[in-house]
C-alpha cells in the first residue's frame, strides 16, 4: 500500500508528512506545517524559474490518433450525441401559420459542461492582472471549480471562510466570491470538495467518531449556504490512495455519499473521483475504482455522476505514451458507462513540455485530440480542465507548465485551440429564410441560443433551449 510520502497520486493540492514516529497533533509535528500554512497564505503569484522534467514523445503518438477507426468514431459521435433539430413553427396572432419568415439563430451557452477550476479568482497582485484571467476565463469556460478543501475553508474551528472578506489564502477564494462571479457571467458553479483524506484541517481530533460528526456538521454547513446556488458538487476524491493513519470514519465514501444525500436537495448532483492511475492501471470490470463504485451502488448509495481524473504529468507513459492510446481511452469510457450515470473528467492537465514552442505545440495537439474523443463519447458530460495559467498550479505541479495561459497571462496555442472548439466549431450560428415551410427544422449544438425573427416589418425575439432527449419544437408568435 502506498504511503502519503511515496504518493505522487492526490499530491495536487499538498500533502501531509508521514505519520510514522509521532502524533500528527503534537506540537512537535504541528508546527513546520503551521509555518507551511503561513508560507502559503503568503505566497505571491510571481515565482522563480522552476527545473522542468524532460518529457520525450512517443514515436507512434501521431499513428494512435490518424487511425481510421479513431476519427470516425469522433466525429459521429459529435453529431449524434451532441446536436439535435429544433423545430420551428411561426404564426400569427390567431395561430395562422407564416411563410418566409427571416431567421435568425445564434448559440449563446453550451448545453455541455466545459469548466475549469476558479481558484485564482482576484489572486493577482494587480487589478489589471485579474481582469485578464476573468476575461480568458469566462471567454472558453461555462462551469466553475469552486473550492471548498476542508482545510482552507475552516482553518480553525468554526471559522469558517464563507464571506468575500474572509481572511485570503493562495488560490483558495472564499466561495461566496466565486458564486458571485458565476452569477454575473452564467457559469455554472460546481463545489469541489467535501471530503479529501490529502487536506484535512491538522485540528481534526484523531477520533473517528468525532471526525464523523464534524463531517456531518460540515456538510450541513454549506449545504446551507450553498445548496441552493451550487448543484454540482465533488463529495470524495482519490479514496483508494488513503493512508491507514488519516482519521477518517470506517466506510467513509458510503458514510459521505449517504450523508451528503440526506443533506443536500434532491436536485443537487453528487460524484465521487479518483486519481490517475485508473488510466494506465485499467483492468476492465476487475479495476480497483470501478469495483468501488459497484460496491457503492449496490448498498444503494446516491451516485449521481463517476469522475476520472486525468492530471497526465503523474501518469508513467505521460501524455504521450502508449497507454493513452485513444481506442484504450475509449474501451475504458465504455466500461465505466456500464454504471449508466454520467462521466466527468475532472482536473484535466497536459503538461506543456518540453519548455517552449515544441512543448505547447505538443500541448495543444494533445488537448485538441482528448477533448474531442472525450466530447464524441455519449456518457461524457463534463469535462474539467485544471490549472488555467501557468505558475498557478499546486507547487509541486509548476515544473509541468500545465496552463493554458503562460505565467504573463498571455494565451498559449492550447488555450486558442479549446477557444476555437468550444466557440468556434462547436457553436452554431444560422441565418435562413423558412421560405414555403411552415415548421423549420434547423439542427445546432445543444444548449441556449437567442432567435430572432422577421416577417412583414415586425421582429420578435425568444430564447430557446435546444436539449439531448428534449422535445425541442418550438411554436413563435407574432402578435
Amino acid at each position: 500500500m502506498k504511503t502519503q510520502t511515496q504518493n505522487s497520486i492526490g499530491l495536487n493540492e499538498g500533502s501531509k508528512p508521514p505519520v510514522a514516529g509521532g502524533d500528527r497533533r503534537s506540537p512537535a509535528f504541528r508546527l513546520p506545517w503551521l509555518f507551511f500554512l503561513v508560507i502559503l497564505t503568503l505566497q505571491p503569484v510571481a515565482r522563480a524559474q522552476v527545473q522542468t522534467p524532460v518529457v520525450k514523445r512517443d514515436p507512434h503518438y501521431e499513428k494512435f490518433w490518424q487511425d481510421p477507426e479513431v476519427e470516425q468514431r469522433i466525429r459521429m459521435g459529435i453529431q449524434l450525441n451532441r446536436m439535435g433539430f429544433a423545430t420551428l413553427r411561426f404564426v400569427d396572432a390567431q395561430s395562422n401559420a407564416l411563410k418566409n419568415v427571416e431567421i435568425k439563430l445564434e448559440q449563446t451557452r453550451h448545453e455541455f459542461l466545459f469548466g475549469c477550476n476558479l481558484f485564482m479568482l482576484e489572486q493577482f497582485p494587480s487589478a489589471g492582472l485579474n481582469k485578464r484571467y476573468e476575461d480568458a476565463f469566462r471567454s472558453v469556460f461555462n462551469l466553475a471549480i469552486v473550492p471548498f478543501f476542508w482545510r482552507d475553508l475552516e482553518p480553525e474551528p468554526g471559522k469558517l471562510r464563507f464571506a468575500k472578506d474572509s481572511a485570503p489564502i493562495y488560490r483558495r477564494p472564499p466561495p461566496d466570491l466565486c458564486v458571485e462571479f458565476c452569477k454575473q457571467h452564467n457559469i455554472t458553479p460546481k463545489g469541489h470538495l467535501l471530503i479529501w483524506h490529502q487536506w484535512l484541517p491538522n485540528w481534526l481530533p484523531d477520533n473517528h467518531d468525532e471526525v464523523k460528526r464534524l463531517m456531518i456538521k460540515r456538510f450541513e454547513e454549506i449545504a446551507a449556504r450553498y445548496g441552493k446556488d451550487i448543484k454540482y458538487w465533488d463529495v470524495v476524491d482519490e479514496a483508494l490512495y488513503r493512508p491507514p493513519a488519516v482519521p477518517l470514519p470506517k466506510d467513509y465514501v458510503y458514510t459521505a455519499m449517504q450523508e451528503a444525500d440526506r443533506i443536500f436537495p434532491r436536485d443537487a448532483k453528487l460524484d465521487i473521483g479518483d486519481a490517475e492511475p485508473l488510466w494506465k492501471d485499467f483492468h476492465l470490470d476487475s479495476s480497483p475504482y470501478y469495483l468501488m463504485i459497484h460496491n457503492l451502488i449496490l448498498r444503494n448509495a446516491r451516485l449521481d455522476a463517476i469522475g476520472l481524473s486525468f492530471q497526465t504529468q503523474f501518469l508513467q507513459s505521460q501524455q504521450y505514451g502508449v497507454g493513452l492510446q485513444p481506442l484504450e481511452m475509449f474501451r475504458l469510457l465504455d466500461q465505466y458507462a456500464d454504471f449508466r450515470r454520467p462521466i466527468q473528467l475532472t482536473q484535466v492537465t497536459v503538461p506543456g513540455l518540453p519548455a517552449g514552442a515544441e512543448g505547447e505545440k505538443n500541448q495543444a495537439e494533445t488537448v485538441q485530440n482528448v477533448y474531442r474523443l472525450w466530447f464524441s463519447h455519449p456518457n461524457v458530460e463534463m469535462i474539467n480542465w485544471w490549472n488555467l495559467a501557468d505558475g498557478t498550479a499546486a507547487p509541486k505541479e509548476n515544473k509541468w507548465l500545465p496552463g493554458l495561459l503562460r505565467e504573463d497571462l498571455s494565451p498559449k496555442p492550447a488555450f486558442e485551440v479549446l477557444q476555437n472548439l468550444i466557440r468556434k466549431e462547436w457553436w452554431t450560428t444560422i441565418q435562413t429564410n423558412s421560405g414555403s415551410s411552415t415548421n423549420l427544422k434547423l439542427q445546432g449544438f445543444y444548449g441556449d441560443y437567442q432567435l430572432t425573427v422577421k416577417h412583414g416589418g415586425r421582429t420578435f425575439e425568444q430564447k430557446i433551449h435546444l436539449t439531448k432527449g428534449g422535445n425541442n419544437q418550438f411554436e413563435i408568435q407574432f402578435k
